[in-house]
């Protein structure tokens, strides 16, 4: 990798960092805002949806256009506009405000996810998936560290306070404009009205092997956010504190960051498929030991768990790349926005089974996707095959 590659890789995974990060403030704070302006339950659980709408459901339709017009400017705009925004909510005098700063922020943090990622694998493409674990990685360290980011910040001083965050969009914002990759126009459509047909065509010629890395995004995505949901629960029953459960939380969102980083360099030497189906197959024994088990073992096993979980994340994306070269933004969006917006309903979709068989044991069950759905890693073609037949049937040369 070029000095100048290493460079551009440094400040996207800051922005990444940041990004995830605002986006991550929210949840902790969610009973001090309730409480500030005296919402209902409904109202109050409506909030992450709105944001998890806006930031992750609505990537591809981000995507499709950066593809088409400027990846460089959506990336830069993005966490600018988060940090603005979502480093407001405790300043929100109103619902309706509230919901304006969730918007708003939750678009900054979706137009920047499928263009960083199609820009950082740009800075090294021979070694794609490193480039991309590295960008994940980063992205999943801010998440894990803005909740304790943002509680230490209200806890020295108070709610109103959240605003402290935004220098921070702002110099990855900045960082973006002076150090990130250039747009490459000779990539750019020749004819942006054939745009649509084109991508649609794209898609129709890989739907199988993109089909089953959708499928599998979506089946781990949903297990690492019902643990986020359901994990506090569990050891609260167990006796548990609250400091006790946030460092666990903390814990295990960090090995998932840790697990992004390590999988890639894993893939490069021994092949994506085989990481997913081995990691696929310890999956249900890791979350059955934590949900199920107690004491140490089942810490561990949470840990490891969320190590094993997130590995194949950046993974899946750079595949996704490869199948379809010349759609970069808008697969990544599918990979790294749609699968995860479709994975966090599992939480609310699940909450009726947790009233007969317990959190620990919709958990237990739940890890059994996972496996099932690594299965289908074993038909993706990996290496030179991957973009042999985008190459083969595309009058335009690939990335």
């Amino acid at each position: 990798m070029s000095r100048e590659g290493r460079r551009a890789l440094l400040v996207l995974g800051f922005g990444h960092f940041v990004n995830d990060l605002h986006t991550s403030t929210l949840y902790p704070l969610l009973p001090l805002i309730a409480r500030k302006l005296n919402l209902s339950e409904a109202e109050v659980f409506w909030l992450a949806p709105l944001l998890n709408f806006t930031s992750s459901l609505m990537q591809p339709v981000y995507g499709f256009l950066a593809d088409r017009y400027s990846r460089r400017a959506f990336a830069i705009a993005g966490p600018a506009l988060a940090g603005s925004f979502l480093s407001l909510i405790g300043t929100a005098t109103s619902y309706g405000m509230l919901l304006l700063f969730l918007v708003l922020g939750g678009i900054g943090n979706g137009a920047f996810h499928p263009q960083g990622a199609a820009l950082a694998a740009r800075t090294h493409e021979h070694r794609r998936r490193l480039a991309l674990s590295m960008f994940s990685s980063s992205g999943t360290l801010g998440f894990a560290l803005g909740p304790l980011i943002i509680t230490a910040i209200v806890a020295a001083t108070d709610l109103t306070r959240t605003y402290a965050l935004m220098p921070l969009g702002w110099l990855a914002a900045l960082l973006l404009h002076r150090y990130g990759p250039r747009d490459d126009w000779r990539e750019r459509h020749s004819n942006r009205s054939h745009a649509l047909t084109e991508l649609t065509g794209t898609l129709r010629r890989v739907w199988r092997p993109m089909l089953s890395l959708y499928l599998i995004t979506v089946s781990r995505s949903a297990l690492y956010v019902m643990t986020n949901s359901y994990m506090p629960f569990v050891l609260t029953q167990r006796g548990y504190g609250l400091r006790q459960t946030g460092g666990l939380l903390t814990a295990y969102l960090l090995a998932g960051a840790c697990g992004s980083f390590l999988g890639g360099a894993f893939a490069e030497r021994f092949g994506g498929r085989w990481l997913t189906f081995g990691t696929g197959a310890l999956i249900p024994l890791l979350f059955a030991m934590a949900a199920l088990g107690r004491g140490p073992l089942s810490v561990a096993a949470l840990i490891a768990g969320g190590f094993t979980l997130m590995s194949v994340f950046p993974v899946n994306v750079a595949t996704a790349q490869e199948l379809a070269p010349r759609e970069t933004s808008t697969v990544s969006a599918l990979m790294m926005g749609f699968a995860w917006g479709i994975g966090s309903m599992a939480p609310a979709l699940g909450e009726p089974l947790t009233r007969m068989f317990g959190f620990e044991g919709v958990l237990a069950a739940m890890a059994a996707f996972p496996f099932a759905t690594s299965l289908l890693a074993l038909w993706i073609p990996e290496g030179r095959a991957l973009a042999l037949p985008s190459r083969a049937t595309s009058p335009h040369p690939a990335r």
